[in-house]
């Protein structure tokens, strides 16, 4: 089974690469990347991403964001022994039921419905992601950049699925599910420029993640978190679209266009707040969320995000605001700021600058 999955893994960068390098020939054109020096795009480069991708699910489990209580070794042999024999575990745990729930949307039930991250996060927004970060190492002259941005973005993903593990060493098949079904599937997908087109220029697709950042005494991870967002014109002039903010927080509304390349959008939906295991099978468990409610207001500039402002009831993050390079004023030294509150008094607040990959912060528990 070892074997099959490397095999299966070669195929997929030969495939990937010759629809990726044939696509190129015929036209170089980037989709997603664009190198801005203000807002959300100004901060996008793969350290960011594999920060926010990777450090996203710390939020819903309501972990501790410090560096030493993550089990990353745990989590990566768990998580890797799980992805190298997926058909030994998915057998442990029921075909049927990995296929009801991780893979096909046979249910609505938030307690079945393990399929809908993958197919918004994983599929759309990992294959996206892919192909934004390959363009990124294009422009950046990096020789395959394609492999760069296929490596960065299974590298995120990597991460993310280790800390999801949670304690002790076991099957997991939400894992395999990502890692072996959808990231690929999304970063084959993404690979074929018609399909980067459509969703570039139908829906605005487009990472709207925060500015991470890292807080010391002890080493700490801060305001980090994985945002897309959407948006779908619905009138013939284009300034007022439905807008749609995917993420931990899955947000419905408006966007409406000031003038050509400035726009505000308001959405309210829900936001994950805690995980909790639904049952157990064969000693892999299966897990779902907690929700309660949020809402955002965001300000973009040629859909790269400006400013924007979060309000929910996740008790660590009562209120998020980011505010990025190139709004105080327009230079490459142009600070970001962040700044976000909890209960009890719980705070986090720093400051980013584009040349930086991370920014510095200082975090208070009460």
């Amino acid at each position: 089974m070892k074997r099959v999955f490397f095999y299966a893994l070669a195929l997929l960068l030969v495939l990937q690469g010759t629809i990726f390098t044939a696509a190129y020939a015929q036209e170089k054109k980037y989709y997603f990347f664009r190198p801005l020096d203000y807002g959300s795009e100004a901060m996008f480069q793969p350290i960011g991403v594999l920060m926010n991708g990777g450090l996203d699910v710390l939020q819903s489990y309501q972990s501790s964001a410090h560096a030493r209580d993550i089990q990353w070794n745990i989590g990566a042999t768990s998580v890797w022994r799980s992805v190298i024999s997926p058909g030994y575990y998915v057998s442990r745990y029921g075909w049927n039921k990995f296929l009801k729930q991780e893979v096909f949307p046979t249910s609505l039930d938030i307690a079945k419905a393990q399929w809908a991250p993958n197919y918004t996060l994983h599929l759309v927004g990992g294959g996206m992601e892919y192909r934004k970060l390959s363009e990124w190492y294009d422009y950046h002259s990096f020789p395959i950049p394609f492999v760069f941005g296929a490596l960065t973005t299974m590298g995120y993903h990597f991460i993310n699925e280790l800390i999801e593990n949670g304690p002790g060493i076991h099957g997991n098949t939400d894992a395999i599910a990502d890692f072996c079904i959808f990231d690929p599937l999304g970063i084959v997908l993404f690979s074929f420029n018609n399909v980067s087109e459509y969703f570039s220029s139908t829906f605005g697709l487009n990472d709207w993640s925060p500015q991470p950042s890292l807080s010391f005494m002890p080493l700490s991870y801060r305001n980090f978190g994985h945002s897309f967002v959407m948006r779908y014109p619905v009138t013939e002039s284009k300034r007022t679209s439905i807008f749609l903010f995917l993420g931990k927080s899955t947000l419905l509304g408006v966007s409406l266009k000031s003038d050509h390349e400035n726009a505000f959008s308001f959405g309210a939906g829900a936001t994950q707040t805690g995980v909790w295991e639904v049952d157990q099978t064969n000693g892999i468990g299966t897990n779902s969320i907690h929700v309660g409610a949020a809402c955002g207001v965001f300000y973009d500039r040629d859909n790269s995000l400006l400013a924007s402002l979060l309000i929910s009831e996740y008790y660590l993050e009562r209120i998020r605001l980011n505010i990025y390079p190139g709004v105080i004023f327009a230079s490459s030294f142009s600070p970001g700021l962040f700044f976000s509150l909890g209960t009890s008094g719980t705070y986090a607040a720093g400051i980013t600058m584009q040349i930086s990959p991370v920014g510095i912060g200082l975090y208070s528990p009460h």
